[in-house]
């Protein structure tokens, strides 16, 4: 049932987006042609005057696309030997302010304007090409991928016929195939970043201008805002997928497969010269993951002696900021099922920095990992006695809150002023109720943290204390999300004994503030002799 519900809301949401974008495209063609000004217009280069008769408004929903305009009805009269011609006006050329004065008009792309400049012409260009581009974009990552997000039913067909995927064995030896690229030509992965960047910077070309022209001519008309912003989202997609993008090409583009393969001996591969090459466990000190766009993952290798890289095939001994670059290439899948055969053999060999835990501003980012606090040996981050409430919420949010409450409050006074203001009342009243109600994420409790200990005390609770002394570590671990909210448990490890659960629900922002203040310093030692 929750599957049906997922696809029926996904593809709601998909049809509304398609449905905005093209209200959106028409709405495009006609602030093309809208003057940069309606309060006047110029004699220089005229070439005749117009006297409005009629003028009737359309709107909010109509051919031209959304929002309101004038369409009026004028007589132009270009000589006065030559007849008067009545001349049905464009989108917002004319309004009924134009009403008994004269109005400069001259003819242009095949109709009659008013003689003021008209900035937005271009739109009918930019639009247009941004949105072909997407098209091409779209056909070849795969019609079928956006079908199943209109069409509930695609999505659950591939979701039931697809195969259950067959247990990889964790045991080694494992052959692997590294791709490490090699330079190469890279003409086409140049093309194809200047092609995502120049089609997502002309939808929000096309989008600032949209709301520009709209604040200028109808700063209240909130349907042309509202399909303006439709625009927004393949816009800054494609400058944000442009890394995986490149990625993704240098992969297609040929990235050399080095075979390689791990064994109960260790790491092995094969030099260029054909000779085989080997670091044995005991040199390997770590295998670091680093998730990068695209469901793709740089693999590091950390030995534990710089003598060691010469069991190192010369395309693994590219230097990084943890150790050996082995590839920053490997698919997602592959670096999940190789960091899976590791810790099968040698348990805590590798590590995901992207997933260790982070703070999600406003609850939107999900916590993927748990992130382990060494304390074994080492005295803790504070000096003083501190204090975290669990439910503690994030600057961002309260900031965000705050805001909200100021944009609540603005709406209401314009309102009272006479002012139509309900849509701001409406949205900002609904973002305000989401911030509210999840604000305070996490069980009513609090930790208080001392140099030696970490107290922990629910409410109506009695007090759990931990000694520094008498633990290995303390784990901060992903719970289950609740109420669109992200929790997090904390764990404590002692040195002698189970793992057990110290606090059950904690918010992202009190896990991250325990985390930065829980973490071990180096125990200070005292300066010794004189210095002279």
């Amino acid at each position: 049932m929750k599957t049906v519900v997922k696809a029926a809301a996904i593809s709601v949401a998909a049809w509304t987006l398609l449905a905005l974008f093209v209200i959106g495209m028409l709405t495009l063609f006609r602030i093309a042609g809208v003057p940069a000004s309606v309060s006047g217009s110029d004699l220089t280069g005229a070439e005749g005057t117009a006297s409005v008769i009629d003028c009737a408004e359309h709107g909010p929903l109509s051919l031209r696309g959304a929002g309101y305009y004038w369409k009026c009805v004028a007589e132009v009269r270009t000589s006065p030997n030559r007849p008067v011609v009545r001349v049905e006006f464009g989108p917002d050329e004319l309004t009924p302010a134009d009403l008994g004065r004269p109005v400069f008009v001259d003819y242009a792309s095949h109709d009659w304007q008013r003689n003021v400049p008209h900035p937005y012409n271009f739109l009918a260009a930019v639009g247009p090409i941004a949105a072909g581009a997407l098209g091409f974009i779209g056909y070849a990552v795969g019609p079928r991928i956006f079908l199943r997000w209109l069409v509930p039913s695609l999505r659950r067909r591939d979701s039931t016929t697809r195969a259950p995927d067959e247990p990889d064995s964790l045991d080694l030896p494992i052959d692997l195939k590294l791709p490490v690229p090699d330079g190469g030509d890279r003409t086409g992965v140049v093309a194809a970043f200047a092609f995502f960047a120049a089609t997502g910077i002309g939808f929000l070309v096309v989008t600032a201008t949209m709301i520009v022209a709209t604040a200028r001519l109808r700063p209240d008309d909130i349907a042309t805002y509202l399909v303006a912003l439709p625009f927004v989202v393949p816009g800054v997609g494609l400058l944000v997928v442009i890394p995986s993008a490149r990625r993704r090409l240098r992969v297609a583009s040929g990235a050399p497969l080095i075979p390689a393969r791990l064994t109960q001996r260790g790491f092995e591969q094969t030099a260029r010269d054909g000779t085989p090459r080997r670091i044995h466990w005991s040199k390997i000190k770590r295998f670091i993951f680093v998730e990068r766009p695209g469901d793709l993952v740089e693999v590091h290798l950390v030995l534990t002696d710089e003598k060691a890289e010469e069991g190192l095939a010369e395309p693994f001994r590219t230097r990084s900021d943890h150790g050996y670059r082995l590839t920053p290439l490997l698919s997602l899948r592959e670096a999940e099922r190789l960091s899976a055969v590791v810790e099968n053999f040698k348990p805590g060999l590798t590590r995901w920095p992207t997933r260790e835990v982070s703070r999600g501003g406003l609850g939107l980012l999900r916590p993927s990992k748990s992130t382990v606090v060494r304390l074994k040996n080492a005295t803790s981050g504070v000096s003083a006695e501190r204090r975290i409430s669990a439910s503690r919420p994030s600057f961002i949010r309260l900031m965000a809150l705050l805001l909200g409450m100021a944009l609540l409050t603005w709406s209401l006074v314009t309102a009272a002023s006479g002012q139509v203001a309900m849509d701001r009342f409406v949205i900002t009243a609904v973002v305000l109720v989401y911030l509210a109600a999840s604000l305070y994420r996490g069980d009513r409790g609090t930790f208080v943290l001392r140099k030696d200990s970490l107290s922990w005390q629910h409410r109506d609770q009695p007090k759990v204390e931990v000694l520094y002394a008498d633990i290995d570590n303390i784990v901060v671990k992903p719970d289950p999300p609740g109420n669109g909210r992200w929790y997090y448990s904390v764990h404590v490890v002692p040195s002698e004994g189970d793992e057990y659960v110290l606090a059950e629900r904690v918010g992202a922002a009190a896990a991250k503030r325990l985390v930065d203040l829980v973490q071990p310093r180096p125990v200070e030692t005292a300066a010794s002799g004189n210095r002279s």
